[in-house]
């Protein structure tokens, strides 16, 4: 195909062309009559397209519309596996140094008893003592 009929498809298919070189070659007669034949048909078959087929529509729509940059579902997945993992990373490193003996627990928990008036406890209005005997003969305890 002649260079200046390359540059009439080009300007019918939307691409961007050199203004000079469309002036050029529209300024032939030939070139003039290709041009209306172009956007004819190009008319005709988006007409097709729009009327026949929903899906043939929809996937012209989807050729024309500009692509959006959105994070794919794998770059998802691995931050979530990586996030699973950091924390998994941090609990097992942590796990020794936050666990208290239980023979010393009584003796941490007294050491640092909170400052007076740091939390407002109300006196207790009653004491209620449980005490637990094992008793075979009663299912469901004392």
């Amino acid at each position: 195909m002649e260079s200046r009929l390359e540059i009439v498809d080009a300007f019918v298919d939307g691409e961007r062309v050199d203004a000079a070189a469309l002036k050029t070659a529209l300024a032939d007669a030939d070139a003039r009559d290709y041009f209306v034949d172009a956007w004819l048909l190009r008319e005709a078959v988006l007409g097709d397209a729009a009327t026949d087929a929903p899906v043939a529509m929809a996937a012209t729509a989807t050729a024309a519309r500009p692509m959006r940059s959105r994070p794919r579902s794998w770059i998802v997945a691995a931050a979530f596996a990586g996030a699973v993992m950091a924390g998994y990373g941090i609990g097992y490193g942590t796990a020794g140094r936050l666990q208290v003996p239980v023979e010393n627990a009584g003796a941490v928990a007294n050491a640092n008893p909170p400052a007076a008036g740091a939390f407002p406890v109300p006196a207790p209005t009653r004491i209620i003592q449980l005490e637990f005997h094992a008793s075979p003969a009663v299912s469901g305890g004392d």
